[in-house]
């Protein structure tokens, strides 16, 4: 069943900061999430019991967090320059908090 890709405003806000190489490569994942759900690891990865990571590397490192939303939605929470070998702990906190922000409504 394809699934509905969602992206948080302030998350298009960042994904459109990045060059349009970047862009198209977070576009060709979001693309395959809609169309099979997931994403395979090295690509996707779960950083925590409800976040989900897109990894790009394409002249740096880059990350989108997103979820599972519903049944058939997913929804892009943040997408930022990875800058350290683990991602940090900030970014995780910011995607839960904007996600507590749709439980709510």
């Amino acid at each position: 069943m394809e699934k509905k890709i969602v992206i948080d405003e302030n998350a298009g806000k960042e994904l459109r900061k990045f060059s349009l190489e970047v862009q198209d490569e977070f576009q060709a994942s979001l693309d395959t999430l809609r169309e099979k759900g997931r994403l395979e690891s090295p690509e996707g990865k779960k950083i925590s019991k409800d976040i989900f990571e897109i990894r790009i590397k394409l002249k740096g490192e880059y990350r989108g967090l997103y979820t599972y939303f519903g049944k058939t939605n997913i929804l892009a929470l943040h997408f930022f320059r990875k800058k350290t070998q683990k991602t940090p702990i900030k970014n995780i906190k910011l995607a839960e908090r904007r996600l507590k922000q749709y439980e709510q409504d």
